[in-house]
This record gives C-alpha cells, sequence and structure tokens, in this order.
C-alpha cells in the first residue's frame, strides 16, 4: 500500500489514505532528507523485477516547455545509446514512468537499477543486491545532479 496525504478544500491536511498499489510488496513513503522514496516491504533477492512500467514518451518537440516544468525531474531520456547525461542538453525524446519507478531516490550507492525497454514503451527497475524488507529502493541517476544528494545513514551515523 502507498500513503499520500490528502487536503480539505482549505489545503489543510485531511489525514491519510491508503491506496493499494499493483505491487504489495512496495510503499510509498517519506525518506529522511529526500522527500518521498520507494521501499520494500519484503525481501527482495539479486535480480528480482521491483516493477515494469509503461513510460509516457514525450516527443522532442514537447521537451522545451517539459523542460521547464517540474516534470523535468522526473524524465528519462528515451533514445537508444544515449547516456541519461544527455538529458541536459534538450534533444532527444524523453520519457515518464507511469508506476513507482519515478519515485525512486539517487544513491551512490545503489541497490537497484533501471533498464530502458524503448520499442515496449517500459522502464524495468531490478534489484542489483539482496534487498531486506523496510529497506529503500536507491538508484544511481547517472547524471550530473541538480541536487546534493542527503547523507547516507552510515555517514549520519559518524
Amino acid at each position: 500500500m502507498v500513503l499520500f496525504y490528502m487536503h480539505d478544500a482549505d489545503g489543510a491536511e485531511a489525514g491519510h489514505q491508503l491506496v493499494p498499489l499493483r505491487w504489495p510488496y512496495l510503499a510509498v513513503c517519506d525518506s529522511p532528507g529526500k522527500g518521498r522514496g520507494v521501499f520494500t516491504t519484503r525481501d527482495l533477492p539479486k535480480g528480482a523485477l521491483i516493477e515494469r512500467a509503461p513510460v509516457l514518451i514525450v516527443p522532442e518537440h514537447h521537451r522545451p516547455l517539459a523542460d521547464k516544468t517540474m516534470l523535468f525531474g522526473y524524465l528519462f531520456l528515451w533514445e537508444h545509446n544515449r547516456p541519461q547525461e544527455e538529458l541536459y542538453k534538450g534533444t532527444g525524446r524523453a520519457a515518464i514512468a507511469l508506476g513507482v519507478t519515478s519515485l525512486v531516490n539517487h544513491s551512490d550507492r545503489p541497490n537497484a537499477r533501471l533498464r530502458s525497454r524503448i520499442e515496449a514503451q517500459e522502464i524495468e527497475l531490478r534489484a542489483t543486491r539482496d534487498i531486506d524488507a523496510g529497506e529503500e529502493i536507491l538508484i544511481d541517476y547517472d547524471m550530473t545532479l541538480g541536487f546534493r544528494p542527503a547523507a547516507r545513514e552510515s555517514d549520519r551515523a559518524a
């Protein structure tokens, strides 16, 4: 299940609503220093398919508009053999993952990876190591970051 904050007509927080996900072993929750993040509620073995999400394609001629919005932070470059870093050039198609993959946070020590399936218009999220229940699912964004990454738990403990 995923936790969403609901607001009343005045904008005040009206409570929480649990919305079932297609994946009963994933949860979207607050992640300290990062906003929302994706967590697993069960152990996942290395190589496990965490999600295969359909994507919404942003055609190249729409990129100048999309790149100026908050959606830019959720875009993936959607071209063959081009690194994600080239997203900043504003050329080529982009895509938005329509599952929880769009909410997966960055880490320089990721436990999952993405694989773009261009023709199928899908993106896969797979575990790169065993992931324990309760652990946040993290990927390396593989590009220059437009933000300062949150400190790792091991760094905060030191």
